[in-house]
């Protein structure tokens, strides 16, 4: 919170600094989220599909730009690959290839929560929270598919660190 303060205390008095004020505080924010995260399969609980056989996330930031990879081996085998890009706190990615959302935004909730939604004109059809444990070491993901005529429906997967 007081690094949100000072950042728009110097964007008011250095109107210049303040795209340089803010890629700085979404550096600092983003870095313990950085990295590669293994999925523990005894941890996780998925309610959308079968437990994949393997599935690790990597984390990553450049000038402010945060990129999400998850690469998944179902559990019949097949390696499913998907990347998200976005600006924390940004207006959101407009997704011109996808036919289900038209934009997503990523945001954060706390210092420990960073989420990602999927909307088709502003419904939300999809939620990634992604909770980093106190220690660092794991990272929850949480997956809320909104599925027409049926309600929910939640993955959630917890993640270690990568050595």
């Amino acid at each position: 919170m007081t690094d949100r303060i000072l950042s728009a205390t110097r964007a008011a008095i250095h109107p210049q600094s303040s795209h340089e004020a803010e890629r700085h505080m979404t550096g600092e924010s983003i870095a313990p989220f950085l990295g590669t995260w293994v999925l523990d399969l005894d941890e996780s609980e998925f309610d959308q599909s079968d437990l994949p056989k393997a599935a690790t996330c990597r984390i990553e930031e450049e000038f402010g730009l945060v990129t999400i990879r998850h690469q998944v081996v179902t559990s019949e085998g097949e390696t499913v690959e998907g990347e998200i890009t976005g600006v924390p706190g940004g207006p959101g990615e407009r997704l011109s290839e996808s036919g289900l959302a038209d934009r997503l935004t990523l945001t954060f909730e706390n210092e420990r929560t960073l989420t990602s939604q999927a909307t088709r004109n502003g419904r939300v059809l999809m939620t990634a929270r992604r909770m980093l444990s106190e220690d660092g070491a794991t990272l929850e993901i949480e997956q809320t598919v909104v599925v027409p005529g049926e309600g929910e429906i939640v993955n959630t997967g917890f993640y270690r660190r990568a050595q």
